[in-house]
């Protein structure tokens, strides 16, 4: 009984975490801060210039990720941390960075990067699609 029991947990929590790994996966469009109170107009119009609607982040299906940000592209493998609140990323060059997940939903990704708190729209952003993102 105990065996069956531990079966049907571990099945039970693979198939929520892939449910929550199904949720990240596609291409992810900044479009706000959440920390906008912390940052002086410059900041914010910095923000709004360079960074809303030009930066992207694609989770894949089978790990890989990609990342354009500010005219810089970046690539490695993503993962769900084991509660499925933060996403693991690894660059080419070794590099791991962790992101926590403030919100997700169908359509908007709430992380917290290093350098603040972003709102994410799912979408395709023309400017920054490139042929390995198809």
């Amino acid at each position: 009984m105990k065996t069956i029991t531990l079966l049907l947990f571990t099945f039970i929590s693979l198939t929520m975490l892939a449910q929550k790994e199904e949720a990240i996966i596609g291409q992810w469009v900044f479009k706000g801060t959440y920390n906008k109170e912390n940052l002086d107009k410059a900041g914010l119009e910095y923000m709004n210039a360079e960074i809303m609607d030009k930066c992207t982040f694609i989770f894949r299906a089978d790990g890989q990720f990609e990342s354009h940000i500010m005219d810089e592209a970046g690539t490695g493998k993503w993962k769900l941390g084991k509660e499925s609140k933060k996403i693991m990323i690894t660059n080419d060059l070794g590099s791991i960075s962790e992101f926590t997940i403030l919100k997700s939903t169908k359509n908007e990704l709430a992380l917290k990067l290093e350098m603040g708190e972003f709102l994410l729209t799912r979408g395709t952003n023309l400017n920054q699609v490139t042929s390995t993102s198809n």
